[in-house]
């Protein structure tokens, strides 16, 4: 390995993000409704399931932010989201709000169960873990660093796919799980993987990527094989 590439690597081990790793179910349900869940859902007394094209969608992916190891800035001043879609249809290239939706509360105070949609998925409560070491794959690593010293050396190439930890399931913080193409960082808060226990899958076992700018607007990528 040339001396480029080996400072390279290195520079890219001070640029390792920690993230928030979920594990659907392993445990018994908790009793309050108002905690991390896949495919279930709270929201305030009077509130529904967000509607598109006349049916409702799908509450996929419910967070607590207090329940977090890891909270990234975008979500620290709130204390629960919730992600909507359509999954009949899946909304791409949609603004938020056009087939798919995220439900912001700064308090949990006074949230209860929504209806329940109809849906083949199983809902399963989340337990989340600390990492420390998530890396970006090649794409996100070249909007971070100068990765030409890599480029003609194998050893060097074969160090990164093989020596960096990247979690490709849901998780809050890191970096995008790269698919196919690269999707960017910037402004990254969250994914949504393709989950088998929860039924859970875009597409051939794709991802879903989401992004809030510091103005609060939130935007989504979905990628698959």
């Amino acid at each position: 390995m040339t001396p480029a590439a080996r400072k390279c690597l290195d520079q890219l081990r001070t640029l390792l993000r920690p993230a928030s790793v979920a594990t659907a179910g392993g445990f018994r349900p908790p009793s309050d409704p108002v905690t991390s869940w896949f495919c279930r859902a709270v929201g305030q007394p009077g509130e529904n399931l967000p509607q598109w094209n006349g049916r409702p969608m799908i509450p996929i992916l419910q967070i607590r932010i207090d329940e977090l190891p890891y909270v990234p800035e975008q979500l620290a001043h709130l204390a629960l989201i919730v992600v909507f879609l359509d999954m009949e249809d899946l909304p791409f290239d949609k603004p938020h709000g056009e087939g798919w939706l995220i439900r912001e509360y700064t308090s949990t105070n006074g949230l209860v169960p929504l209806p329940e949609a109809t849906h083949d998925f199983k809902p399963f409560p989340i337990r989340w873990t600390r990492v420390e070491d998530d890396a970006p794959y090649w794409e996100g690593a070249c909007a971070l660093l100068n990765m030409r010293a890599l480029d003609d050396d194998e050893e060097a190439e074969k160090a990164f796919y093989d020596d960096f930890q990247r979690y490709d399931q849901t998780k809050v913080g890191g970096y995008p799980t790269v698919v196919q193409s690269d999707v960017g960082v910037e402004d990254f808060v969250f994914q949504i993987g393709s989950e088998e226990k929860v039924h859970l899958a875009w597409v051939d076992a794709g991802i879903a990527y989401f992004f809030r700018a510091p103005d609060g607007t939130w935007r989504w990528a979905c990628e698959f094989y």
